[in-house]
């Protein structure tokens, strides 16, 4: 299984587990509960983090979710980023539901990282309604990265 969901500027891809199908998920119904397109079972809730590769899908994912959205902006060749990203994938497997968890490597998406004013990496972005709540850098394990989610 990946540990990242990927996505286009219309949503959230996320695999069946009946039938193994895609189903896309738009930014705007995030926190639904979907079915799936072929096989009719429920989909799950996004539990695992998504990968942002492009300013579009990363623009209407933030304006669009009815979730907050956690931002982890990290790079390859990160050490503390590789460390960071179990953490970041577990803390996604215990707010699935009530936070959406993205991911945006800073080497391939340079602007939306100066957006941000992202200066060290990791870094993390909590928002609302397209809105930046909380900015923090530095690496935290999953359960400080939920408490300080809780915190907003």
């Amino acid at each position: 299984m990946s540990e990242t969901l990927s996505c286009d500027d219309r949503g959230v891809i996320v695999v069946c587990s009946g039938c193994d199908t895609g189903n896309r998920i738009a930014y705007s119904r995030i926190g639904q509960k979907g079915r799936c397109g072929t096989c009719g079972k429920d989909l799950p809730a996004i539990s695992q983090a998504v990968d942002i590769t492009s300013s579009a899908s990363f623009d209407k994912l933030v304006a669009d979710s009815p979730l907050p959205v956690v931002v982890d902006f990290w790079a390859p060749w990160c050490g503390p980023c590789q460390m960071v990203g179990p953490e970041f994938s577990k803390a996604a497997k215990q707010a699935a539901g009530e936070v959406v968890f993205a991911k945006v490597n800073t080497e391939t998406q340079p602007a939306i990282a100066s957006r941000f004013s992202v200066r060290g990496i990791p870094a993390f972005a909590l928002l609302e309604n397209g809105a930046v709540v909380r900015q923090i850098t530095g690496a935290r394990m999953a359960a400080q990265l939920l408490e300080w989610i809780r915190q907003s």
